[in-house]
């Protein structure tokens, strides 16, 4: 298995720490809990879905760590806004500040959890949050950053020294000096040089703050991450993902907070490209912004829609939305379902119950699943390992057509009789190696009792060449959001997708 790593610009060979006992370490930078979550949000938490799912594909046990900002000045602004305190000295409800942040961080962490089980993204093993680990997490951070001379105090804040971490910038491939020219000194700050960030802000009337030995304050964003990644998974550990945004100055302060104090902290950095929406940043101004929900009507309620979207480019690359590449997604997942509903409306799966099991072997999943391991092992190429499954499923229905041929035309296919535990093996491995990329997780579409005889009635009606009747029923389902397709064996119901 090979991966890139941001920090040496190469793709490398991935080893766990400890080989032996195949375990992995895996902390990935979560989400900061202000706003509901966007698409870029999905992709980058489904980014790291596929990489924990492949890892245990390739027989690792994963420890997977993602934490959660629950302070930090967006959270503030917007508790301030919900108060009507416009930021001001003396503004209404001022002092409920803190108690407000609290009710806003909790309302879109549960918001952004229940993105994550609409497209059925996995939980983390561990979700700490911000505001859980102050002390004596970040606070003991920081005390070992002044005692070494690295940190310095400065008007109830505390700074760390940029240019006295001599490996800072070995992240971003910048310098020191590069970086000056963008840095700069933000009114009350008390910085000695404009590169150097905060650790922690003294406390401001009303908002969220914690005792310390520099007195009542709030951590900066940067230290969180040092401290809460190493407290779970050890001053070592195998990944630190995130978006390629964070490279600097998030994940390059991250890396000079943990280094200064003597922890080796992350041996890869793996980033996600950004999402673009018709080719221009993603932004509230621009009218622009896209949460999952609008995407997810646009895919009939379907996820795998969106993560077939997703998919189609490599986790590196940039990723831009269009209605097209949506619609381009859907037609392709539609291939997937259809072969999926044939499967299972002409009784194969029942002729061969035992083939459903993983443990069963033979060429055919061998086959596949080397296909699908090179693609994936190529630094998760996406892309050529969705075009591994597309082929599956065409061999797949070029298997049922030679099934479905009359009695007379079968004597030219001599396996003939082997065909439905083919199709049976084709049907499964396509579920266990979709089920690495999280698809697939509910390929069949429960239809109620009322809507059976309304499917049986249209048959009825087409065997009477009554077929006012058929499309009225037809366009009944549409109505409902399902498409009816007609086979060879009888009809197919696909949700219909925009």
């Amino acid at each position: 298995m090979r991966l890139y790593n941001t920090l040496t610009r190469s793709v490398e060979s991935f080893e766990p720490l400890d080989p032996k006992s195949r375990a992995v370490t895996l902390y990935v930078c979560g989400p900061t809990v202000y706003d509901d979550p966007h698409l870029g949000h999905a992709r980058s938490a489904y980014v790291f879905d596929v990489l924990r799912r492949y890892l245990g594909f390739c027989g690792f046990a994963v420890q997977f760590v993602r934490n959660v900002t629950d302070v930090d000045d967006k959270i503030i602004e917007k508790a301030k806004q919900e108060l009507g305190a416009g930021g001001g000295p003396g503004g209404q409800g001022a002092g409920d500040i803190a108690g407000k942040c609290q009710e806003v961080s909790q309302r879109y962490l549960e918001s952004y959890h229940r993105m994550l089980e609409r497209l059925g993204i996995r939980p983390p093993d561990r979700e700490p949050r911000a505001t859980e680990h102050v002390v004596p997490q970040m606070t003991d951070l920081i005390a070992k950053l002044l005692f070494q001379g690295i940190a310095y105090e400065a008007g109830g804040d505390v700074y760390f020294s940029v240019r006295k971490f001599e490996a800072y910038g070995k992240l971003s491939n910048r310098s020191p000096d590069e970086l000056l020219s963008g840095a700069r000194v933000e009114p009350g700050e008390h910085k000695q040089d404009p590169l150097d960030f905060a650790l922690w802000k003294a406390a401001k009337p009303g908002e969220p703050s914690w005792q310390s030995p520099w007195g009542f304050g709030r951590p900066g964003w940067h230290i969180e991450c040092s401290a809460m990644s190493t407290h779970y998974l050890g001053d070592g550990f195998d990944i630190h993902g995130g978006g390629v945004d964070l490279v600097f100055p998030h994940h390059e302060n991250e890396i000079a907070q943990a280094q200064a104090v003597g922890k080796s902290f992350a041996r890869f950095w793996i980033h996600n490209g950004l999402l673009t929406v018709n080719s221009e940043k993603m932004s509230k101004s621009l009218g622009n912004f896209v949460t999952m929900e609008d995407v997810l009507k646009r895919c009939g309620g379907e996820p795998d829609v969106m993560k077939m979207f997703f998919l189609s480019a490599h986790y590196r690359s940039p990723i831009d939305y269009t209605p097209s590449n949506l619609h381009a997604a859907g037609r392709r997942f539609d291939a997937f379902d259809s072969f999926c509903m044939r499967v299972h409306s002409e009784g194969f799966l029942k002729q061969h119950p035992a083939l459903g099991s993983q443990k069963v072997e033979s060429d055919e999943r061998s086959r596949w699943r080397g296909k699908f391991a090179q693609a994936m092992d190529d630094d998760l190429n996406t892309p050529q390992a969705l075009s591994v499954l597309d082929q599956l499923v065409k061999y797949g229905n070029q298997c049922l057509q030679q099934y479905e041929k009359p009695p007379l035309e079968r004597s030219q296919f001599p396996e003939w009789d082997r065909l439905p535990i083919v199709i049976c093996e084709i049907y499964h491995v396509l579920l266990e190696l979709g089920g690495v990329l999280g698809l697939f997780s509910d390929v069949l579409h429960d239809l109620s009792k009322e809507e059976l005889a309304l499917l049986q009635e249209r048959e009825v009606a087409r065997r009477m060449r009554d077929f006012k009747r058929a499309d009225d029923i037809r366009r009944q389902f549409a109505d409902k959001g399902f498409i009816i397709e007609d086979t060879v064996r009888g009809p197919i119901v696909r949700i219909k997708r925009g």
